[in-house]
């Protein structure tokens, strides 16, 4: 009798967590990437472009908690049309970089406040961030990067409204670091610094710092709006905004405008 009393429990504790589960998604992306950045370890100059930008996402609502895995990243080249400060500008012809950008993302929202029609979500969420850029002109600092882990806060504002008789859904969610890290180079803009005798995996990792809201200040807002399609599925139309800068060992800022379209297919 114990047993059956146990299984029943069981049973009834796995029906009540699967009730909870509202539903979930996978999302394959495709946009552009806007993007400016200045690395004054390199050059003065401000390079931007817009880079290829694609996102393979899972998202998955509770009752009262909303999770969501980031997959995100971008290629291209990026251009300038400044030069060197009293530099003969013979020597500089419209330099170009190639830029190599990726982002992985989790966050575990919960329920803050819900009404009929909007609901306000808050929690932490994990980043990783890769930015390198590559130029071969610039000999020794023809590599250069941003690297950075973080512990965000993100808070979410859910919207539902109707558009042309369909059910649409507006998001907007704003994200501010915590705490982390961020690794820069120490060897680019030094000429003859790089050491022959150690390869450059090994010195990747020699120039990190603690980041934070205040030496790391990353801003990101990502918003975007769904309707429904056929089977249960989604589109979602995204523009995502983010700004960065750090200030070691040299400047560098980065500003971002995201559009794409996001093709989300039910799983559950």
């Amino acid at each position: 009798m114990k047993k059956i009393i146990i299984v029943l429990v069981l049973l009834l504790g796995f029906q009540s967590l699967k009730a909870q589960e509202k539903e979930g998604y996978w999302g394959l992306a495709i946009g552009l990437r806007s993007q400016i950045v200045q690395d004054q370890l390199i050059t003065r100059s401000r390079y931007s472009g817009a880079p290829i930008y694609f996102m393979l996402n899972h998202e998955r609502q509770k009752l009262k908690k909303l999770s969501n895995f980031q997959f995100e990243g971008s290629i291209g080249p990026l251009k300038t049309r400044e030069f060197e400060i009293r530099q003969n500008l013979g020597r500089y012809q419209q330099p170009q970089i190639t830029s190599y950008w990726n982002e992985i993302t989790y966050s575990s929202l919960f329920l803050l406040k819900v009404d009929e029609k909007s609901d306000w979500w808050l929690g932490p969420s994990l980043s990783h961030l890769i930015h390198v850029r590559y130029s071969p002109r610039w000999d020794n600092s023809a590599i250069n990067y941003d690297f950075s882990g973080n512990l965000q806060a993100e808070v979410r504002y859910r919207r539902s409204f109707e558009l042309f008789g369909k059910k649409m859904k507006g998001n907007i969610g704003l994200k501010l670091p915590i705490i982390g890290y961020i690794a820069r180079p120490i060897y680019a803009g030094v000429p003859d610094f790089l050491d022959q005798e150690r390869s450059f995996e090994s010195q990747l990792f020699e120039n990190t710092g603690v980041s934070w809201l205040g030496n790391f200040p990353r801003i990101q807002f990502d918003n975007f709006i769904e309707f429904p399609i056929a089977g249960g599925n989604k589109i979602q139309l995204i523009y995502n905004w983010e700004y960065y800068s750090f200030q070691d060992p040299n400047p560098v800022q980065t500003a971002a405008h995201t559009f794409g379209i996001n093709f989300l297919m039910r799983t559950k």
